[in-house]
């Protein structure tokens, strides 16, 4: 089976990290994958062992970059056209309606939010969704249910088993007597860091002995800086920027803290689950489908700042209930393993290659 892959994302999130996971499955099932992104991204910097072509994407009409792939496909005859983000998916679709070699077509949703362009997906021979969330979005926004896969994201555990910490501390100014309650997201309106530090700001009432560390970087990132600093959480509120280490912090983390307006999953939360840190997280898409609250994880309203900060006085204060937690999210991550999202990928390759 050949397949081509298109992400048009210019920086490196989570989607971008499954789709190295995925082109990892993929190949070690006998797939041979084509990497299309752009060529100063960090994805077409990592995925070195996978054959890529650079294509610029300049915006979800990019005609060149269209044409670019159109060329492969005729060249390569692939079985199938991956598209990873919506941008990539109307790059594909005029890539294939250029081309004299018709492959299918199979669209990626990651986000939890409603479709701007019906018409857009319905091109689409299947679309892969990331969480039941997501699927029912699509379905009320008229994309019938016999169109949609959904296959959970998932992570590798071995990424995990030889993580080091210690050095952080001293780098950021930490103490190990600190109660360190961390995130890690990139500072977007989606990441809803605002309702963060507002529950910082209550959590720290009761509690002067916690630190909350934000690893990532975005365009809210000055704004959310200077709200801590108005707010009053300022000194003890840490902002990292991007880390390369990113999953290092996960060893100095007591308390892993999500407080997303919307998700298509959560895979953060599944990296910090199976670290072995409890998690409170906003239930917002389909964070759900991973937290069931009170048993491996605690949920609080999306934009309810006193109810995550209640949810993270609770655990700082129960020994007993992080434990529990800790134990149960761990067991919730093993269900979550890249290759079963490599295995449930090639179950729709094969079901589209059949007419299915």
């Amino acid at each position: 089976m050949k397949v081509f892959h298109i992400d048009s994302e210019k920086t490196f999130r989570g989607g971008q990290r499954q789709v190295l996971y995925l082109l990892e499955g993929l190949k070690e099932r006998g797939v041979e994958n084509f990497l299309f992104c752009p060529g100063k991204s960090p994805l077409f910097e990592r995925a070195g062992h996978i054959s890529k072509i650079p294509a610029a994407m300049l915006g979800e009409f990019d005609i060149f970059s269209a044409f670019k792939i159109s060329r492969h496909i005729n060249r390569e005859e692939p079985d199938i056209i991956h598209c990873h983000s919506a941008h990539a998916l109307s790059i594909g679709l005029i890539a294939k309606k250029l081309a004299s070699f018709k492959p299918a077509l199979i669209a990626a949703r990651r986000v939890d939010f409603h479709i701007r362009c019906l018409r857009k997906y319905l091109s689409a021979d299947r679309i892969i969704t990331v969480s039941k969330a997501i699927q029912k979005i699509l379905i009320s926004d008229g994309v019938p249910a016999d169109k949609i896969d959904v296959v959970y994201s998932g992570i590798k555990k071995e990424q995990f088993e030889n993580l080091k910490g210690d050095y952080l501390y001293k780098e950021l100014g930490l103490n190990k007597s600190d109660v360190i309650v961390g995130n890690i997201a990139a500072l977007t309106e989606q990441k809803d860091h605002f309702t963060f530090l507002k529950a910082a700001k209550i959590a720290l009432g009761k509690n002067k002995n916690m630190k909350f560390v934000i690893v990532g970087d975005g365009g809210l990132r000055r704004k959310l800086m200077d709200f801590s600093r108005n707010n009053g959480t300022g000194d003890n509120v840490v902002f990292t920027g991007f880390r390369k280490d990113a999953l290092n912090f996960l060893k100095i983390f007591n308390i892993f803290a999500m407080s997303s307006k919307w998700e298509g999953l959560g895979t953060s939360i599944l990296d910090a689950m199976s670290s072995g840190v409890p998690v409170v997280s906003t239930s917002a898409g389909g964070i759900k489908e991973i937290i069931e609250d009170g048993e491996n994880g605690l949920l609080a309203d999306p934009g309810d700042a006193p109810d995550l900060a209640e949810k993270i006085i609770r655990l700082v204060s129960d020994a007993g209930l992080r434990r529990a937690l800790t134990d149960e999210g761990r067991n919730i991550a093993e269900k979550f393993s890249s290759e079963k999202t490599a295995e449930g990928t090639l179950a729709v390759y094969r079901k589209v290659l059949n007419g299915n």
